[in-house]
């Protein structure tokens, strides 16, 4: 075969994987959104377990959180943040079977709420003129002073000559 024949399949083909690949990473995919490793390792079907227990599940969890929420809006995103955790929790048991995944107080955050409110290190509040050095009195400063006086520093050397004195 040619070589810009075969050059030019390779990139048809990398063009092609590359318009899937970020069509699955903008959320076009199936799941919309939800991370690629758990689409491919969890099929949508085994799903229909899990989520005919999760209102069961939910209201324990309210009960044992003391949630409560404000609206029936509220109240079904955050239910359905709860289901997205719990699928979540069941792929990441796939995962790793040795590890325990579970409800917490927690699982009706979504990741972005819990790394916004939990994981940032909150920032130091200074007072608006923090960063202001103090402007102090220079009435009666002298015009001339000598630290070799106090003893913190020492006269001009001879540089040379201590130079000669560590080589030789």
């Amino acid at each position: 075969m040619d070589r810009s024949f075969l050059f030019s399949l390779f990139l048809l083909f990398s063009v092609v994987a590359y318009t899937i690949s970020a069509d699955e990473i903008n959320g076009g995919g199936v799941g919309g959104g939800d991370d690629l490793l758990i689409k491919k390792v969890v099929s949508s079907d085994s799903d229909d377990d899990l989520l005919l227990h999760a209102e069961q599940h939910f209201s324990s969890f309210k009960a044992r959180s003391g949630k409560s929420y404000g609206s029936e809006e509220e109240h079904d995103y955050r239910f359905g943040v709860f289901k997205a955790n719990l699928r979540r929790a069941k792929v990441y048991q796939k995962l790793d079977p040795s590890a325990e995944h579970d409800v917490t107080k927690f699982s009706n955050l979504t990741p972005a709420e819990f790394q916004r409110n939990f994981l940032k290190l909150k920032r130091l509040r200074l007072p608006f003129d923090a960063q202001k050095a103090p402007i102090l009195p220079t009435n009666d400063l002298s015009t001339n002073f000598d630290w070799r006086e106090y003893g913190v520093v020492t006269g001009v050397k001879d540089q040379v000559q201590d130079f000669a004195k560590l080589i030789n």
